[in-house]
């Protein structure tokens, strides 16, 4: 009568087990519905290698897989210290686009490498996609990019207008106007007039 009553347990226990593993498969973040699960798993490992190549693989692939569970391992690689790494993952947070990101990436707009500047540029561009982007705009990343169309280097000046013009938002008219009025360059004009009217066909 023990046994039979040890053997039910030890049957109970298992189904029990069977239930909360089918439950976590077929859970909306689970890897059944959610088929991103398996690649982030992966290249989150890798994220925390100790190769710096193998890091900035992870971080640039999982801006391709755009799990949002990748989000704060790849904000907590803006500290990696290489920087390749670093210029990846802020291009994934862009990708992702969660709005997690964008505080942290603000400050990178004002970092000491111009490609860092650009990545974040082009990334808050990203971020500044929301579907409501209209009714509430991502003010925070509107004026930091706007900031940013006097960067001294024009690669990162034409990747904020490229994003401004993207978002669509009305704000960035006047610092629009009045870059295309200083600036030296053509071809920063020329971004300038695809923002322009890209920023008045989304207001008509």
């Amino acid at each position: 009568m023990a046994r039979e009553t040890v053997d039910a347990a030890s049957s109970l226990s298992l189904q029990q087990k069977a239930r909360k593993f089918i439950g976590w498969l077929l859970h909306r973040d689970g890897p059944v519905r959610n088929w991103r699960y398996i690649p982030t798993h992966v290249l989150l490992r890798k994220l925390r290698s100790e190769s710096a190549e193998m890091r900035a693989y992870a971080a640039e692939g999982l801006g391709g897989v755009g799990d949002v569970h990748a989000v704060a391992p790849l904000i907590d690689a803006l500290t990696d210290n290489n920087s390749t790494v670093r210029r990846f993952a802020i291009s994934s947070l862009g990708k992702i686009r969660d709005a997690r990101a964008i505080d942290v990436l603000i400050p990178f707009l004002q970092d000491e490498e111009a490609d860092m500047r650009c990545a974040a540029a082009v990334a808050l561009g990203e971020l500044g996609l929301t579907e409501d982007r209209f009714l509430t705009p991502p003010v925070q990343v509107i004026e930091a990019l706007i900031n940013s169309v006097t960067d001294s280097d024009r690669g990162v000046c034409a990747a904020a207008v490229v994003a401004l013009g993207r978002i669509g938002n009305s704000q960035a008219v006047s610092a629009l106007d009045a870059l295309a009025e200083t600036t030296d360059s053509e071809w920063i004009r020329r971004y300038i007039s695809e923002a322009l009217h890209q920023i008045e066909e989304q207001n008509a």
